[in-house]
């Protein structure tokens, strides 16, 4: 892989095959992002309902209008890809992130404690943890935020040079632009820095280099 095409990564979890119709990769990506954003907006509404009740039922309602209304309107901003909705959106993420992420310490506590019936809860709310914090670091990689603001384009246009091809990280699914006959078994994803070669696969088709030996044997003890 040519160390200089490092950057050329869209978000983990794209595939490969749909990079090549334009605009495929990043509304797909959007359109389940902008689903997300409903859905938390939603949670979102919730906590301000449940905090301000605590105050009194009248301001609950007030405060529970206010936050529909706001989040309505940057779920729906957020879908026509209006700029202004590009961070709050975001936030809206993040802050479900946070409530699901709570939730989960707290299960996990009765799980601690001998409750066993609170895994279920764990496995949930963990899950919803790690999905949603994923969704929010979505917003600060490069490619997802050219695809955003730019109309023209997906943000995902590689320009790929002579010999190059674009794969996918076994891993991580990241998409890199890479050079197949110079891949060697040392080669490793810039963005999770896992071997872009399986391991057993390179060591039974003689791919490995007499350098490489030593650190393949390591990783394949470490791997059982």
């Amino acid at each position: 892989m040519q160390p200089d095409r490092a950057d050329q990564l869209v978000v983990a979890g794209m595939s490969p095959n749909s990079l090549v119709a334009r605009n495929s990769v990043f509304d797909r990506i959007h359109r389940g992002t902008s689903f997300i954003v409903f859905i938390d907006g939603l949670i979102v509404m919730y906590l301000f309902w449940a905090i301000s009740s605590l105050i009194s039922p009248v301001v609950s309602n007030l405060v529970l209008g206010f936050v529909a209304i706001g989040c309505f309107m940057t779920w729906n901003a957020y879908r026509s890809r209006a700029s202004w909705a590009y961070w709050p959106a975001s936030i809206l993420i993040l802050i479900a992130a946070l409530f699901f992420g709570i939730n989960a310490i707290d299960s996990l506590i009765f799980v601690i404690s001998g409750n066993v019936g609170a895994l279920l809860f764990l496995f949930l709310t963990g899950w919803a943890t790690l999905g949603s914090f994923r969704r929010f670091m979505y917003h600060f990689n490069p490619m997802y935020k050219a695809g955003y603001f730019n109309d023209d384009t997906d943000g995902l246009d590689f320009k790929l040079e002579q010999g190059e091809m674009l794969a996918a990280c076994p891993r991580c699914m990241a998409v890199l632009a890479i050079r197949p006959s110079m891949l060697s078994a040392s080669d490793r994803c810039p963005h999770c820095q896992a071997p872009l070669i399986d391991p057993q696969l390179a060591a039974k088709y003689g791919l490995v280099e007499k350098g490489d030996e030593t650190e393949l044997i390591q990783h394949l003890d470490e791997q059982e």
